[in-house]
């Protein structure tokens, strides 16, 4: 069976469309909190109160809830200088050593997130403004999606050496390769056909 045709895979590009949606959601509440607190201040003279603390929260959380996703999209960002003049084998173990790296970073911030998250609730900490929110609440979800991006990164690692040992080094592009611009564009000229059901 294809690396990408695992249950186990089909099961996290479950859980991280739900994530994106949820943290595209928050962005998208935030952006209306912003911007009724704009019109308030301009048209009525007067604030919400908190909007600019409750934004803070709502980019955090909405951030960390999307990067699961664009991890298995292989959506993030790589400088790939040198990437570019390799291939085959040589490619393939450069994209499990950065696999590898991100994983291991995302699990050193889940770390540290889930310290802060402890020591709130410990403390009871609230935060200091008229709002005086229980931190461990923003927080909790904040980790939540570093918890969701560590585990999908380790996920990805697992499938991506196996295929590694296997010598199957086009899975290993497949599962956590840098994008090549013809896949961009392939994915871009295929989007109007599955969106609209046809041409436009």
């Amino acid at each position: 069976m294809n690396a990408l045709q695992s249950p186990v895979l089909a099961f996290c590009e479950r859980i991280s469309r739900i994530s994106v949606w949820i943290g595209g959601l928050m962005i998208v509440m935030t952006a209306g909190l912003i911007t009724v607190e704009i019109l308030l201040r301009k048209v009525a003279g007067m604030s919400t109160g908190g909007a600019d603390e409750l934004s803070g929260y709502g980019l955090a959380i909405g951030s960390s809830w999307s990067m699961g996703f664009a991890l298995l999209r292989r959506a993030h960002v790589r400088v790939d200088a040198l990437y570019g003049r390799f291939s085959g084998a040589p490619r393939a173990w450069l994209d499990c050593l950065a696999i590898l790296s991100m994983t291991g970073f995302a699990l050193v911030l889940t770390w540290f997130c889930a310290g802060v998250l402890r020591e709130s609730i410990t403390l009871s900490a609230r935060s200091t403004t008229t709002l005086s929110i229980a931190l461990w609440i923003p927080q909790g979800l904040w980790i939540t999606g570093f918890i969701i991006f560590s585990g999908l990164g380790l996920i990805l690692s697992f499938h991506a050496v196996l295929a590694l040992i296997r010598g199957d080094h086009a899975g290993v592009r497949d599962l956590v390769g840098s994008r090549t611009a013809n896949e961009e564009l392939a994915e871009e000229l295929d989007r109007p056909t599955t969106a609209g059901g046809g041409q436009c």
